[in-house]
């Protein structure tokens, strides 16, 4: 009967999917003997230079940004709106003063 009447028909019920996080306690302890392991058997080595390179990640992440010629978007919206307000005061500066030669 719905084939005839498809404005009637109803919409199906939509779908909850929640895919929880979990911690994994397991792989957390697997992971802390590793390490330790590595400490006792001086392989520091490795994890220093993926210490390093997330440091260096880290600085270089937002400095690309804070280095562009023009700035930063922010930046430019902050020069705009400057500019847009001293042009304003001046306008009105030029309002008042012609207002009180003409009075």
């Amino acid at each position: 009967m719905s084939f005839l009447f498809p404005i009637l028909k109803q919409p199906r019920a939509r779908q909850f999917n929640h895919q929880p996080i979990y911690y994994d306690k397991q792989k957390e302890e697997r992971e802390q003997r590793y390490e330790r392991i590595r400490k006792e058997m001086n392989m520091q080595a490795e994890n220093e230079d993926k210490n390093v390179r997330q440091d260096f990640e880290k600085d270089i992440r937002g400095s690309f940004r804070k280095n562009v010629p023009g700035g930063t978007k922010i930046d430019q919206a902050r020069k705009i709106s400057n500019i847009v307000s001293i042009v304003c005061v001046v306008l009105l500066i030029a309002l008042l003063i012609a207002y009180a030669l003409i009075s």
